[in-house]
């Protein structure tokens, strides 16, 4: 849509002014008269700020002579953009237009208009800021220095790409969900540290209608305190429909009486859009005070509670985290749903629920875990209610029979695992006995102890596995398993989806860890195997 800005109020309605003879005051009898004095300026200069979502501007530019006498000639000459600093681009000559750039001042000529538009600006790249310079030139008559330039700066408006909010104290950041926009993008960086103590957080909700790209840039948020909120879901964002990055969590307390919670986000992503976590550690814990035998209901992780839809993912992300749920836990995320995945992350810390338990998801639902890791104590009590338990995850199901599959590959644990019912160091439950739905290669259960109190189909690496696909797995020869009433079972190098047998053991003919992982050989660009466990490689970088 064309804008017309006036730059002067005192536009006049006619591009020349003629002095006549009455503005004659060349005596003859005199010397030439000296026309030092006699100067051009622009009415208009300074700065304009303008914004690349609009497509034009229109601006009419008054140029004025300060007397009649002197004839003269003028121009406008581009300003160089670097002297402006590094960070602007010269607008190109193709996005704008002036009516002339020569101008011919006749002896009573004292003003001369000259329109400029600017055009096609929606089609610039709008992660850059353009500037152009304007500045009036003379060979004939001196310009007044002071009113000789007017600059234009062209950049998103703010929350754009191009533009992002720069958030640097409390008070500004509390203030997130205002700065959402609909239908668009939010774009938001912090621009310092932030201590959030003494402070009782709303969480932000980043619904797909108002998505966020919300980056740390290398930041922390500290002392986040989360204790009640109008919104279901509870978090620093209570849905995020975006991504959240390159920031840090420390010292969070989230006290939840919903039922999804974590300190990033109670959900990330859904049907609408994507929820992305990257590059992201937290550190603190959870009190999920709220859930029920309904599994929609109650769901705990250390970065979010629910992580939902085909793009979403948490990626490159720790947690070290003291989780207590009523309901259902994971060290990394709750729930795991619909071809969302968790790649590359790990989970530090003891977790305690009333049901299902995983160290990186409670519950894997037509969804993947890859490259990850956890260590620490995964307990389901009081055992009382049919739940499992695993090292990575408890409960893991394809969607729709084995139309979606579910897969764990490349990853490791040594938590200590107690629940009520099955029971694996990798896999606690695999609810899927149709067929070859869910899939677990690569791993490795390094577990020292694991309990099952009602012991039905628990094993080494996997509990509850009929009918599904499992190989290149070993796990601890000294691991302890207190099974009562399930009987042993030899190792198995692998299972290919056919076979009843209802748990899974893997092979246990290597002594240590470090020799199991090669043996698997393991990408070296995404671990570390050069200590006496594998470490992310992105950790320690």
């Amino acid at each position: 849509m064309k804008r017309y800005i006036p730059i002067a109020l005192s536009l006049m309605a006619f591009s020349l002014i003629s002095c006549g003879e009455v503005m004659d005051l060349t005596q003859p009898e005199k010397a030439e008269v000296t026309y030092s004095d006699i100067t051009l300026s622009l009415y208009q200069t300074g700065k304009y700020e303008l914004y690349l979502d609009e497509p034009e501007y229109e601006y009419t530019i008054m140029v004025e002579k300060s007397h009649c006498e002197k004839e003269a000639k003028a121009e406008f000459a581009v300003v160089d953009a670097h002297s402006f600093g590094e960070e602007y681009t010269l607008l190109p000559a193709a996005n704008y237009d002036l009516d002339v750039n020569s101008l011919d001042f006749k002896g009573d000529d004292v003003l001369h208009t000259v329109g400029l538009r600017f055009h096609d600006l929606t089609t610039l790249d709008n992660t850059k800021k353009y500037v152009l310079g304007l500045k009036l030139k003379s060979d004939n008559l001196a310009v007044n220095e002071e009113k000789s330039t007017m600059t234009f700066y062209l950049q998103q408006k703010q929350g754009g790409i191009g533009n992002p909010y720069i958030i640097t104290a409390a008070k500004d950041l509390a203030k997130l969900g205002e700065y959402l926009k609909d239908g668009q993008i939010t774009y938001v960086r912090l621009g310092a540290d932030i201590d959030l103590q003494g402070m009782d957080w709303t969480p932000v909700e980043a619904t797909a209608a108002k998505p966020v790209d919300f980056d740390g840039c290398g930041h922390a948020i500290s002392n986040l305190k989360i204790t009640s909120s109008s919104s279901g879901y509870q978090g620093f964002f209570g849905m995020l429909t975006g991504r959240c990055a390159n920031v840090t969590f420390t010292n969070a307390q989230v006290t939840a009486n919903k039922k999804l919670t974590g300190i990033v986000a109670g959900q990330a992503g859904n049907v609408s859009g994507a929820g992305i976590v990257e590059n992201v550690r937290v550190s603190g814990t959870i009190n999920l005070t709220s859930g029920n035998g309904a599994w929609d209901d109650g769901q705990a992780g250390g970065i979010c509670g629910r992580l939902h839809g085909a793009d979403s993912k948490i990626y490159q992300c720790g947690s070290e985290t003291k989780i207590t749920a009523l309901w259902s836990a994971g060290g990394i995320c709750g729930e795991v749903r619909e071809g969302a995945s968790i790649e590359q992350c790990y989970h530090i810390g003891d977790i305690t629920t009333q049901s299902c338990v995983g160290g990186i998801a409670s519950r894997l639902l037509g969804s993947t875990i890859s490259h990850c890791y956890s260590h620490g104590v995964m307990k389901a009590v009081p055992m009382v209610t049919p739940n499992p338990g695993g090292g990575i995850a408890g409960w893991v199901q394809p969607i729709s029979g084995a139309s979606t599959t579910s897969v764990i590959s490349y990853c490791w644990s040594d938590c200590d695992v107690s629940a009520q019912n099955q029971v694996g160091g990798i896999m606690g439950n695999a609810n899927n006995t149709t067929g070859s739905g869910i899939t677990v290669h690569h791993c490795v259960a390094w577990n020292t102890y694991l309990f099952s109190q009602a012991a039905p189909k628990s094993g080494k690496v996997c509990g509850r596995y009929s009918q599904n696909v499992a190989y290149s797995c070993y796990a601890n020869p000294a691991m302890e398993c207190v099974f009562p009433n399930n009987p042993a079972l030899p190792d198995q190098a692998s299972l290919d989806g056919t076979t009843t047998v209802d748990r899974y053991n893997g092979l246990t003919t290597i002594n240590n860890l470090m020799e199991a992982i090669r043996a698997l050989d393991w990408d070296t660009s995404i671990w570390n195997l050069n200590g006496e466990q594998p470490r992310l490689a992105w950790e320690l970088n």
